[in-house]
């Protein structure tokens, strides 16, 4: 992941352009810090953040939670080259369209860092229905718990042999190491 520097981006809207455009056209995130002690942000393809979102809705059943309003109103739409800018009402949150598309978003890396792993929770708990499919049948043909397997009829496991005394071996104690000596010269 690239990273640059808010206040170079802020200054000069030809570089956010074309860091907008690297981010649509690679679909690789950018990292944006500052120097001012401001939380660091990331440039991600909107696609990606989509993605995100519905795998985290599966795992988080509430609304995904949305940052406090700024205090005062966020600037309206900005063209910026082929781009329009959207600020949220955060104040932070922003969305970019090209053509009334939304290709790059750009947020909170903690807002994001959550949001992974939310949409990762969301992940593991999913089977495809193929999958889920075949997962019921191979459960449905197997026999219940303490039944035995299928080979010996169903009778379980049976008792364990007897090993007469002699053929027995004594495992080695931990705590006398001179019992394990004797065995390996036996």
């Amino acid at each position: 992941m690239r990273t640059v520097e808010l206040t170079d981006v802020v200054e000069e809207f030809g570089r956010l352009v074309a860091l907008i455009a690297l981010v649509e056209e690679t679909g690789e995130r950018v990292s944006v810090t500052t120097d001012d002690g401001e939380q660091p942000r990331v440039l991600l393809p909107a696609a990606e953040l989509a993605e995100l979102e519905y795998w985290a809705r599966r795992h988080v059943s509430d609304p995904l939670p949305l940052p406090d309003a700024a205090p005062e109103r966020p600037p309206g739409p900005e063209r910026q080259g082929p781009y329009t800018r959207y600020v949220h009402a955060d104040g932070v949150r922003t969305t970019f369209t090209r053509s009334r598309a939304v290709v790059v978003e750009l947020r909170l890396a903690d807002d994001l860092n959550w949001l992974e792993e939310q949409a990762r929770y969301g992940r593991q708990g999913y089977m495809e229905p193929k999958q889920s499919a075949a997962f019921a049948d191979f459960l449905a043909r197997q026999a219940p718990v303490g039944a035995g397997s299928a080979s010996d009829g169903g009778a379980g496991p049976g008792p364990l042999p007897e090993v007469p005394l002699d053929q027995q071996r004594e495992r080695p104690r931990e705590d006398d190491p001179g019992q394990v000596d004797e065995e390996l010269d036996a």
